[in-house]
């Protein structure tokens, strides 16, 4: 791939000590290359997100889409912002609106080639500043899928890849696709969750609830199933990532824990631990808008769960995503520096 670096804002220096450095896990970077293969099978049904959202917020969209068109396409514009939030470097993954899992699988492979090939080289461009912790897969064909995830790993460099909650409808706990959940356990690849609205969005239409309710209950429910069916039982070594704070996951785990004590058909899968245990397994990220909710989700999970994510560059991002971290009571030094940055380098290997 041809370096389009030349000319670029400084970079931070990669071999700075790790720890010191903040690290932003949730961020997207759009890919126009690919949005031909897309257009050509995309239908308004397949993307939960859009299919149930009404027209005043379509029209909204219309509007704030192309006001952050640079940051969500140039790795260039994006460096100014992360100055200004304290990102030293931004974890990028794939587009949510381009996991085109509704695609015939081969237009889904090369869909899926270029994106990652974009992403790969961003983080060649800009040394220090990028890191490749979201390949996209092509889920509808989980071999194809690990062959693509085995090709960014080892090709590209990808410290990870990036879901939604739903492929085509499936839910992510069928046998169809616990191949590619032990693929990703035997690698030792971390997977980061993110929805792309919620499957069943029939209420949320309206008050932009597809995104502000959709997506962090599409993650409730993906994960939970995922728990209940006994996936993390039986590949302890999985590392999910949870975004949005993991959704109502750790927020309600106790109903969940009451729920396997008194349902005898909720332990089938998982019958000596509640699914809590489980949870505590997850990593999370820190979008939760306020500081006690942070504090709840460490609280929860603990401080070596949680790192830094801000959504950037979306309207339902972060923009103080330090400063949140800041503000939550009761970390010492290390936990907030952790949180920052740490966790993510070692979850990462960054």
């Amino acid at each position: 791939m041809a370096s389009t670096g030349a000319g670029a804002p400084a970079s931070k220096d990669a071999g700075a000590a790790g720890p010191a450095r903040t690290v932003d896990i949730h961020c997207h970077l759009a890919v126009a290359d690919c949005e031909p293969l897309l257009a050509g099978h995309r239908r308004p049904a397949y993307e939960p997100y859009l299919h149930f959202m009404n027209q005043s917020s379509k029209d909204h969209n219309a509007v704030m889409i192309p006001s952050i068109a640079a940051h969500l396409h140039d790795p260039a514009a994006r460096i100014e912002p992360m100055d200004s939030m304290g990102v030293d470097v931004q974890g990028l993954a794939t587009f949510v609106s381009q996991y085109g899992y509704w695609l015939p699988a081969p237009a889904a492979v090369e869909s899926a080639r270029i994106q990652n090939d974009r992403l790969a080289q961003a983080v060649a461009d800009f040394p220090g500043r990028f890191a490749a912790v979201g390949a996209t897969v092509p889920l509808q064909d989980v071999d194809a899928a690990i062959a693509e995830m085995d090709r960014a790993v080892d090709e590209l460099g990808f410290k990870g890849l990036q879901i939604g909650g739903t492929v085509d409808g499936h839910n992510l706990d069928e046998p169809r696709f616990r191949p590619f959940w032990q693929a990703v356990a035997a690698r030792g690849v971390p997977v980061i969750l993110h929805p792309n609205g919620y499957e069943e969005s029939h209420r949320l239409d309206e008050f932009f609830l597809v995104n502000c309710i959709g997506n962090p209950l599409e993650t409730t429910v993906a994960v939970h199933r995922m728990v209940f069916s006994g996936l993390f039982e039986e590949l302890p070594d999985l590392k999910l990532v949870l975004l949005h704070g993991g959704g109502y996951v750790p927020f309600y785990a106790a109903r969940a824990d009451h729920t396997w004590e008194v349902r005898p058909e909720t332990r089938t899968g998982i019958p000596d631990r509640p699914p809590s245990d489980y949870f505590k397994r997850l990593y999370y990220d820190t979008m939760v808008f306020q500081p006690k909710y942070v504090e709840h989700l460490i609280e929860i999970v603990g401080a070596e769960r949680v790192m830094m994510g801000t959504d950037f560059p979306f309207d339902m991002g972060e923009a103080d995503p330090v400063g949140l971290i800041d503000r939550v009571e009761g970390l010492s030094e290390p936990e907030r520096a952790a949180i920052k940055g740490s966790n993510a380098a070692r979850l990462f290997g960054l």
